[in-house]
């Protein structure tokens, strides 16, 4: 039987009489994008598509590790002592980066960036590229070096951050949910009220659809292996809500055996390898709801359990069992949108 999850309350205006959902989808931030919204109109294409455009150029121009030229990494690049005053997105962004690696104790690290590059998950080298191996214990305890974000500087009231000297910021974990919100946010401003908007997978619902419906979407379920049943499916009524979903059969690879997954635990440098299948976390913004899933990824199913509950996130844990078997554990906050 599907699970189905429902904020407490679904309230607001339907959309107006004839209203149709129309769709728009691109590229953008090395993955797809996808908007939905109620309107009667679809003569607006041009203009929601310009809209939604720039908000997520936005996004890349300042916080890609792509793009050599994006603030990100000017700042990456910076000679140790520089002090720049940041973007208003990207200091944005940052301080709730930091917040969460204080709140984490460091399961989620911006200051990562050097680790992502050694094993072959940033811009270069790529752990596709032919040849690729993974680093070393002391290639990692080298790049470990320069991931204290505590070590950088940085005055949210002025927007200005020091550069300490090393240190590669890196937004891969956060910044899809920061551009579903602004996409959001723009499409409000355009009075377009009734939206689902997703980017690389990370979702976020507002309004309802054309039928007086929410925006149902269904979580992400890990693959099983033959002989072992899947988990429970469960729906989602994204109606003011978002849902962001960290997984370790996203982006993997195999070397001498061993399957290593893209999420990082910055704290030893090394891969994850708890078990841990995936991480569903609902949040009104998405930029949390991004980050908070790798987050509590990292941290494992018992720690990441308790640090959900400490503060209130609604998150659906998936562990892989020695057995092949996968098995569920929900959230208080999570629990009560089940009813």
């Amino acid at each position: 039987m599907t699970r189905v999850l429902v904020p407490e309350q679904i309230a607001g205006a339907v959309p107006w009489l004839g209203a149709r959902v129309q769709r728009l989808r691109g590229e953008s931030m090395g993955t797809t994008w996808q908007v939905l919204w109620a309107d009667g109109d679809a003569a607006r294409h041009d203009e929601v598509r310009a809209a939604i455009e720039a908000e997520l150029d936005l996004v890349v121009a300042q916080m890609s590790t792509w793009l050599p030229t994006s603030d990100l990494e000017r700042f990456n690049a910076a000679p140790a002592g520089t002090r720049r005053a940041l973007p208003e997105a990207l200091a944005e962004v940052l301080a709730a980066a930091l917040w969460l690696a204080d709140a984490s104790s460091g399961a989620f690290n911006p200051a990562a960036g050097a680790l992502v590059n050694l094993w072959g998950f940033g811009p270069a080298p790529r752990y596709t590229d032919p040849g690729f191996a993974p680093p070393d214990a002391a290639a990692v305890q080298a790049a470990l070096a320069g991931t204290d974000w505590r070590a950088l500087r940085f005055d949210a009231a002025t927007r200005e951050a020091t550069q300490p000297g090393g240190l590669r910021l890196d937004f891969s974990a956060i910044a899809k949910g920061h551009a579903v919100d602004r996409v959001a946010r723009r499409l409000g401003e355009l009075g377009i009220a009734h939206t689902l908007v997703e980017v690389g997978g990370e979702l976020l619902g507002q309004g309802l659809r054309p039928d007086g419906m929410p925006w149902w979407v269904d979580l992400e379920t890990p693959p099983v292996g033959s002989g072992h049943a899947r988990p429970r499916a469960t729906r989602v009524a994204l109606h003011g809500l978002s849902v962001a979903t960290s997984g370790d059969y996203r982006r993997a690879y195999l070397h001498g055996g061993w399957r290593l997954p893209h999420s990082l635990d910055p704290r030893t440098g090394q891969p994850v390898a708890h078990g841990l299948a995936s991480v569903s976390v609902l949040h009104a913004e998405c930029l949390w709801a991004d980050a908070w899933s790798t987050a509590l990824t990292v941290a494992g199913r018992e720690a990441g359990v308790a640090l959900a509950e400490a503060h209130g996130i609604a998150a659906l844990f998936v562990q892989r069992e020695p057995d092949g078997c996968l098995t569920e554990t929900l959230t208080s906050a999570m629990e009560r949108l089940a009813g």
